[in-house]
Parts: structure tokens; C-alpha cells; sequence
């Protein structure tokens, strides 16, 4: 902030607060020296919170501190949204892998079994495909495993037998229409 923005700020904050220092010319220079690198915006929004919370009268080092919450809060969400695209790629790419990590292993353990691998794969579709359908009992979403009365994932089966049902009654449905 330069000297005419602080004297307008403090004009503004001596509307509300008449122990607010009047601007005189060392003053103006102290408080432009000390909110040299605050956005004249952002100290506005400063001086209007800290007297919506506080009734002492407002200090440079009030503004200071909201500049670094508001450059901190900034930072963190940007962050965030950075690791959340990070993440979603790498879920994307991570899952087409272990797709094609799944059919290649079960391909290699077919033909060691002398089985057809296309058919070992079919087999193996047949059994993840309850991981397609939400649990009618326990509302379990796609893509996640079943859960017991406490919420803890099912340990004994895989999913409820209402699942299995529905897996199996979607793939007949879809095979029917194909």
C-alpha cells in the first residue's frame, strides 16, 4: 500500500473507530512502510473483519496478519485442487493398469491350467461383476465392497447374497439386450 491508499484506509477505519490515529505524515509513512506488500483491497477487508470481531482499535500488524491468513488460505487451495487433479490422473491411469495387470496374470494362469484365456477372463469378469451393482442390502455404492451392521467391510463373503443376486440379474439383463 502507498501513502494515499493508507490515509484512505485509516479514513475509513476512523468512521467507526474515533481512537483510530489521525493521518499525519508520519504516521502515513509508519503504516505505507508496514503494509508496503498488502493489496489495498485485501486491508479493507482486513479493517471490516477485525471490527466486526474486535472492538480495539485496528493495528498494522491486524492487516499483516489477515494478508498471510488470506495468501495461506490461497496457497492451500490451490494446493488442494493441484493434488486433487493429481490424484484423479494417477487414479485413471492406476486403474487402467491393474486392469490390464488383472488380465494379463489371469491370461498366464490359463494357460497353465490349459484353459482358453479369453474364457478365464470371462470367468473373472463374471466374478468382480457384483462390484458393478449397489448392495440392495446394505446400500454399498459401485466400487465398493459390502458392509456389515457396525459399517466395517464384510470379512466372511464377498458381498451380501442380494448383491450377487443383482450382479447376476445385470448381466443377464445386459445380455439379453445385446
Amino acid at each position: 500500500m502507498n501513502r494515499s491508499e493508507v490515509a484512505t484506509l485509516l479514513g475509513a477505519a476512523a468512521a467507526v473507530d474515533p481512537k483510530v490515529p489521525q493521518p499525519d505524515p508520519d504516521v502515513l509513512d509508519m503504516w505505507a512502510a508496514i503494509l508496503d506488500d498488502v493489496p489495498a483491497d485485501i486491508a479493507a477487508e482486513a479493517v471490516r473483519e477485525h471490527y466486526r470481531r474486535r472492538v480495539e482499535t485496528v493495528m498494522p500488524a491486524d492487516v499483516v496478519e489477515h494478508w498471510r491468513i488470506v495468501r495461506r488460505d490461497t496457497a492451500e487451495r490451490r494446493h488442494r485442487g493441484e493434488l486433487t487433479a493429481h490424484a484423479r490422473r494417477l487414479d485413471d491411469r492406476g486403474l487402467r493398469a491393474i486392469r490390464d495387470g488383472v488380465t494379463r496374470v489371469t491370461a498366464a494362469l490359463a494357460v497353465t491350467r490349459g484353459v482358453d484365456p479369453e474364457h478365464a477372463e470371462a470367468e473373472a469378469d463374471v466374478r468382480r461383476a457384483w462390484l458393478a451393482v449397489t448392495c440392495p442390502y446394505c446400500r454399498a455404492q459401485p466400487g465398493t465392497r459390502c458392509a456389515g451392521p457396525g459399517g466395517r467391510p464384510l470379512t466372511k463373503t464377498t458381498a451380501h447374497p442380494a448383491r450377487l443376486d443383482a450382479a447376476f440379474a445385470a448381466m443377464t439383463n445386459q445380455g439379453e439386450t445385446a
